[in-house]
């Protein structure tokens, strides 16, 4: 019953035309996407099988929100990590390897189609050292969640942990985020830009090790006309995307001028832990003096 309501609340108040797209096809992609993505992994699909697969829930989608268009220079992000902006992205962007990538054949390595965003958490408990809190995880835009995972436990060999699978309905592609410590979404669940879906963790194989920063995994796919999936270096747009701000940390995003004056900065210290951002944006411009972020990105 509830994902009759999600279903019929997304095309009613989202989309204008969907009467080419069936409840039942909608929910084949809610309900079957994690199931490809285990079938992929388990090698219970060829490569061409599971292609095909992606391909039909991809259109169903399409059909579904017809004015999600893709064009890389109308991208408008919210940075991904609250209180954070893209001087913590890994190598200043050089983590971002796409060659050999391929969703469906798992037997391809080497690729790292993504970016890692670093936080400071030197015990490496999930938690700020500078606040003493777990980082919250925000949707970068609007969209729909068709799957995710979470119940990763300690020692098992799946790379990506705790995810989070997000189609997205303004840009047309897919979002997944790894390695989320809780995750506070569901499947079908829709998403608004900033919103928190989850907290930043230390779940998967790698992730979890203890040679391995703490950080957010993530990944943006385009999807062509034909529902093939192709990576997409995000890197310029997080540059330009806006930030949620945490006030207790506020200093360390410059330039901000009301955090260098003392007496802003003793009234941030009363301020409690956020438990639930509200969606209000302050765009933080990127200073060129900056040295960027050193390369802390791990073999996946």
């Amino acid at each position: 019953m509830v994902k009759i309501f999600v279903f019929c609340f997304n095309f009613l108040f989202l989309q204008k035309d969907t009467s080419s797209v069936t409840h039942k096809e909608y929910l084949s992609v809610i309900n079957g996407y994690k199931q490809l993505l285990v079938d992929i992994r388990e090698y219970k699909l060829s490569p061409h099988q599971a292609r095909e697969k992606f391909q039909e829930m991809m259109f169903i989608m399409k059909e579904a929100y017809p004015s999600a268009r893709y064009d890389s220079a109308q991208v408008q992000l919210c940075f991904p990590l609250m209180g954070f902006d893209f001087r913590a992205v890994g190598g200043n962007g050089s983590g971002y390897i796409p060659r050999g990538y391929d969703l469906f054949d798992q037997a391809k390595k080497g690729s790292h189609p993504a970016h890692d965003i670093f936080m400071k958490d030197k015990n490496q408990d999930s938690r700020d050292d500078r606040t003493g809190d777990y980082v919250p995880v925000l949707s970068t835009t609007d969209g729909i969640v068709i799957a995710i995972e979470n119940g990763w436990q300690t020692g098992s060999e799946y790379r990506g942990g705790n995810y989070i699978w997000i189609y997205d309905i303004t840009n047309g592609g897919l979002w997944y985020y790894a390695h989320q410590r809780e995750i506070y979404v569901k499947t079908g669940q829709i998403v608004r830009a900033g919103q928190k879906i989850a907290l930043v963790g230390r779940t998967g194989f790698n992730a979890a090790m203890p040679r391995s920063d703490t950080h957010l995994h993530m990944t943006f796919l385009r999807i062509d006309d034909d529902g093939n999936p192709f990576p997409v270096n995000t890197f310029g747009w997080l540059k330009q995307a806006t930030t949620l701000l945490d006030p207790r940390i506020a200093i360390d995003l410059e330039p901000i001028a009301t955090a260098r004056k003392v007496e802003i900065q003793k009234i941030v210290k009363s301020i409690p832990a956020i438990k639930e951002p509200k969606i209000a944006f302050k765009h933080i411009k990127p200073i060129t003096g900056d040295e960027p972020v050193k390369s802390r990105r791990r073999l996946r």
